[in-house]
């Protein structure tokens, strides 16, 4: 009986959950308590309406515990959640493009003069040019399409890779692409031996200020242990779909809640991710952001219906999109390969840029927010 309400464990507030100014959200809190119980929180005096409590409490610091406290003559009852202040948040867009290897595969292959010979990496760069777009690169270290691995990318193109570094970066993803769901029942040393397998290459072949901490696993499901050994290596973010997911267009709508592809998360935080995205895991000291939209998956026409119900939805109460889509649909000799691929991409980024959406990287900061530092 005697609880907040209107905030869970982990919600990540911002200006559309209170009144923000200098750099303190005074956030409205409610939640019911014994009709006869003097009821603070954070020692501000509730007022009461029956049953229901409400009160406004100042929130300053980045993670900030807020109690409910209830007194009556049974005794003092106290309820208490912890939430993450994006202050000063803003409109912002992170890309990520997950499963690489075709791309690196042709380079070892066929040694262009410069990376942006490469179809793939010259239309990245449009992008970057035209809309200011920054983009990370989730790396195999072995392609199992046609045998090759990182290993072998020469260490010739790290001034341009440092050069572009700005707005062109790499991270892991997995050893291969196969078998599926790799990390869901491996060891945590796997992870992270995997981890920092890619991560040395990457910083061997294009200069550590390429690489970045991922904000995506491959399939999505790694066990608490292994979660940790990432959080180690300065990963903050996880996105993911949580619940329902569909692997492909093809699979039927599923008239039950289905808890998959989402870090072991329950049905409770799952049903909130899908409700309002963001989620910190003060346990995994994780913040879990289910994704906007996966390019590979919808045609131009529905990719700006989907960004545009997401930023004209106020229920999320917050100004980010995930955006991501997968290497191999852009490359012709892809079994699965869609020629509107890139169309797809550049649908959804100029669709972010025209609703004023800002690129970041979701792994910098408080999800790009550096207003609490980088």
């Amino acid at each position: 009986m005697n609880q907040i309400t209107s905030l869970r464990n982990g919600t990540v507030v911002n200006r559309f959950y209170g009144k923000e100014e200098n750099g303190v959200l005074y956030l409205p809190v409610s939640g019911i308590a014994d009709e006869d119980a003097f009821v603070t929180v954070n020692g501000v005096a509730a007022d009461r309406s029956g049953a229901v409590f409400s009160a406004v409490v100042p929130v300053s610091e980045k993670f900030t515990e807020i109690t409910m406290t209830a007194e009556n003559s049974c005794g003092r009852m106290t309820h208490s959640v912890k939430v993450v202040f994006d202050r000063d948040s803003f409109p912002r867009y992170n890309f990520f493009i997950d499963d690489n290897s075709f791309f690196w595969t042709d380079i070892i292959r066929n040694k262009p003069r410069s990376l942006f010979d490469h179809f793939y990496l010259e239309f990245l760069e449009s992008m970057h040019r035209k809309y200011g777009t920054k983009f990370t690169l989730n790396l195999f270290y072995r392609n199992d399409h046609e045998f090759c691995e990182l290993k072998d990318f020469p260490e010739s193109y790290k001034g341009e890779f440092s050069d572009n570094a700005d707005w062109l970066r790499m991270s892991w993803h997995a050893y291969s692409e196969f078998p599926d769901r790799p990390y869901q029942n491996a060891a945590a040393e796997k992870v992270a031996s995997d981890y920092d397998l890619i991560k040395s290459e990457v910083c061997r072949f294009a200069g550590e200020q390429s690489f970045i901490p991922p904000v995506a696993a491959h399939w999505s499901m790694i066990r608490p242990d292994g979660m940790a050994e990432l959080v180690k290596r300065g990963v903050k973010v996880m996105t993911s779909q949580f619940i329902n997911p569909k692997t492909s267009l093809e699979e039927a709508q599923r008239s039950s809640h289905l808890c998959d592809i989402g870090f072991f998360q329950n049905l409770r935080e799952s049903l909130y991710l899908s409700q309002k995205h963001l989620l910190y895991d003060f346990n995994a000291a994780i913040l879990y952001l289910r994704g906007t939209l996966i390019c590979n998956y919808w045609t131009p026409e529905r990719i700006i219906d989907i960004i545009n119900s997401t930023a004209g939805n106020a229920a999320l109460r917050h100004e980010i999109l995930s955006l991501e889509t997968h290497e191999q649909y852009t490359f012709p000799n892809y079994f699965n390969y869609l020629p509107d691929h890139m169309e797809r991409m550049e649908t959804a980024i100029r669709r972010a840029t025209e609703l004023g959406y800002e690129p970041v990287w979701f792994a910098e900061g408080l999800l790009g927010n550096d207003s609490w530092g980088k």
